[in-house]
């Protein structure tokens, strides 16, 4: 059997125009995030070899830390290093926008403003409550998935959150084990319904 490449008069590339518009953007995600982790796998040895120059050279009295190859990577994973991802900075900035990202949470927020992107909007920015904020707040089958900033105190608590809208929405906050916390991609419940 002959192989076909394109510009082969007889290949085709089929009738993609029938794929729903969300599996098609799905597939151009997928895509690009194979590609970003080739691109991340082949510059990984150079990135570890200037890491490893820099430090050579690095002065301890006036970088204390040693460089990581993160640090001379261009296509670094996103899940690497501590910033929240960008959609979590665009929903913060929403909400300082909307007077709604309360004082007791800005001890993160100079880190959520600069990753944030500026093009993106979300459709809801975040969950609001006295100790607790659901930041980009995402429907899933347990409940709301987002970036949690929370107070100690609403730990293990159930808390009246209030939306964009002006809705009020009851979930339950995991365990907070420090004063105030800050964790991505937490799914809040909500409580289970009495009988």
């Amino acid at each position: 059997m002959k192989r076909l490449f394109p510009g082969d008069p007889d290949f085709s590339v089929g009738n993609y125009g029938d794929l729903s518009y969300g599996y098609v953007l799905n597939a151009v995600k997928q895509g690009v995030k194979c590609e970003r982790e080739k691109l991340y796998q082949n510059e990984l040895p150079i990135a570890q070899q200037t890491a490893m120059i820099a430090n050579q050279n690095r002065d301890p009295k006036k970088k204390p830390e040693p460089y990581k190859h993160s640090d001379f990577s261009f296509f670094k994973h996103e899940v690497d290093g501590e910033k929240p991802s960008s959609h979590y900075g665009s929903a913060a900035l929403a909400m300082v926008r909307e007077e709604r990202f309360p004082s007791w949470a800005l001890f993160c927020f100079k880190q959520l403003s600069e990753i944030a992107d500026s093009s993106y909007v979300p459709a809801v920015a975040g969950f609001v409550s006295e100790d607790a904020l659901l930041l980009h707040p995402v429907k899933t089958d347990n409940g709301y998935q987002g970036l949690l900033i929370a107070r100690e105190s609403a730990g293990n608590q159930k808390r009246d959150f209030i939306d964009d809208k002006g809705r009020k929405i009851s979930l339950l906050v995991p365990s907070i084990k420090t004063k105030v916390a800050a964790e991505e991609d937490v799914i809040l419940r909500p409580p289970a319904k009495s009988p």
